[in-house]
């Protein structure tokens, strides 16, 4: 599988000079699986609007799995190109949380927040509600498990059609501190070919953010090496993380995991 950070920052878009190399928009990721041609979208955040853009080819179906609904995960949606022509076909996968309103998609696109209606749209987009455990998407083998987020979030472990090949964590939105929920997690990663994984905070940040559903990137590349994943990306990074800070943050995990990266807009890997 190659994978494509499209959107790497938590909470809003942040463009500044001082941020811009690892990138300015919110979650978003491309799992593209080359044996089988097919791709799954992880997240909506503003870097789907990028994505859409470079989708020019033949039509073909487009499944996007979403982690949980808080603004910086879906506020790319109304903005992704492919919404707008008719043959594209696009499913949303949207979980079971505790936070689930039936009709939800429908308000993001309803006045006064966006000018075009859902039901104008030229194909609405399927929307298929997804629980933890196992779910198949086209080619992709996916588990799930639940995270400790405000309002509920989901982890997810990929596997493409190569059945071989090593599997993808993605573990946004997540909150280190919480036995019942760490132990399951610690599990659920063991052994990943790569992991994406919540980095938002520094240590000294921490406490002043309890509850805010977000770990420090040292506690999570302590989990993560723990766990023996093969790769660890850091992400979500916080709005206003510069640069400087991020390759600084990027050198002391390696000191913990060597093969730890700050994940960056447009950075792109194999599992």
């Amino acid at each position: 599988m190659r994978v494509r950070f499209w959107g790497v920052r938590g909470s809003v878009p942040w463009a500044t000079p001082a941020a811009i190399g690892h990138g300015c928009n919110t979650p978003c990721v491309e799992v593209f699986d080359e044996a089988s041609g097919e791709r799954l979208v992880l997240d909506a955040g503003s870097g789907i609007v990028g994505l859409g853009e470079t989708l020019t080819a033949a039509p073909a179906p487009i499944p996007i799995l979403l982690s949980h609904y808080h603004w910086d995960h879906l506020q790319g949606l109304p903005f992704f190109a492919p919404l707008y022509r008719r043959d594209w076909p696009l499913t949303i996968l949207a979980p079971a949380l505790e936070s689930y309103e039936a009709g939800w998609m429908e308000s993001i696109f309803r006045s006064p927040f966006f000018p075009v209606p859902f039901e104008r749209l030229p194909r609405p987009p399927a929307v298929r509600i997804i629980d933890a455990g196992h779910v198949g998407i086209g080619c992709f083998d996916v588990q799930s498990i639940r995270l400790n987020h405000p309002g509920g979030a989901l982890a997810y472990r990929i596997r493409g059609a190569n059945a071989t090949g090593a599997d993808l964590v993605y573990a946004s939105d997540h909150e280190l501190g919480v036995p019942d929920v760490d132990g399951p997690l610690a599990a659920f990663i063991a052994g990943a070919g790569a992991v994406i994984f919540d980095a938002h905070f520094t240590q000294e940040e921490e406490a002043a953010h309890r509850g805010w559903g977000h770990s420090t990137w040292e506690g999570a590349v302590r989990f993560c090496a723990e766990a023996g994943v093969g790769r660890l990306w850091l992400f979500h990074h916080k709005p206003g993380r510069t640069d400087l800070e991020l390759t600084d943050i990027e050198a002391q995990a390696r000191q913990i995991l060597p093969a730890t990266d700050a994940a960056g807009e447009g950075d792109v890997f194999e599992v």
